[in-house]
C-alpha cells in the first residue's frame, strides 16, 4: 500500500518536472523511490514495471536493460505511466506544535480534523499539556496542515 501510494507520488513529481524541465528535482524523487524499495523484503513486478518506465529518460540503456531481464516489451513501446490521485492523497498530517513560537513536539491527525479538535487533543496529550499549565493562552494561530502556535503568557 505505502509502495504503490510513492510510486503514485513519483510518477506525478516527475511528469510534472519533466515538463517544468526540473531535472534535478526528478531525480530526487527517483532515489526516494528507491531508497524505498531496497527496504522491501519482495519487489512486485508491475512497480518494478512502472518505475523503469519513469526512469528511462533519465538512464535509458539500463531502465532497457533491466525491463528485458523482467520480461517486458521494449519500454519506447509503452505509453507514459499515469498517476491515481485518489492513491496519493494522505489521510494523516503531522503537524509543529508550538509554544509563543517555539517548537515544543509534533502531532500527528487524520486530515479533515479541525482546530478546535486539534487544540483538545494538545490540551491533552501529557508531552505537551505540561507548556499550557499555570498558563493564560492568549492566542491560537493555526496554520492548515502545518503548524499550531499558542500564545501564551
Amino acid at each position: 500500500e505505502e509502495t504503490i501510494k510513492l510510486l503514485h507520488q513519483t510518477i506525478k513529481k516527475v511528469t510534472e518536472d519533466l515538463s517544468d524541465l526540473r531535472f534535478n528535482t526528478s531525480v530526487s524523487q527517483l532515489m526516494i523511490f528507491v531508497n524505498h524499495l531496497t527496504k522491501l523484503e519482495k519487489l512486485d513486478k508491475s512497480v518494478l514495471h512502472q518505475f523503469l518506465l519513469i526512469l528511462n529518460p533519465f538512464a535509458p540503456h539500463l531502465s532497457e536493460e533491466l525491463n528485458e531481464m523482467l520480461g517486458f516489451e521494449t519500454l519506447v513501446n509503452i505509453p507514459w505511466p499515469k498517476y491515481d490521485e485518489s492513491k496519493i492523497i494522505e489521510e494523516i498530517i503531522t503537524i509543529a506544535v508550538q509554544f509563543n513560537g517555539k517548537t515544543r513536539g509534533n502531532i500527528s491527525f487524520e486530515i479533515e480534523s479541525n482546530q478546535k479538535f486539534i487544540e483538545e487533543v494538545i490540551k491533552n496529550d501529557e508531552r505537551l499539556n505540561k507548556y499550557l499549565m499555570d498558563k493564560t493562552i492568549i492566542k491560537v494561530i493555526y496554520i492548515q496542515g502545518r503548524i499550531i502556535n499558542f500564545v501564551i503568557n
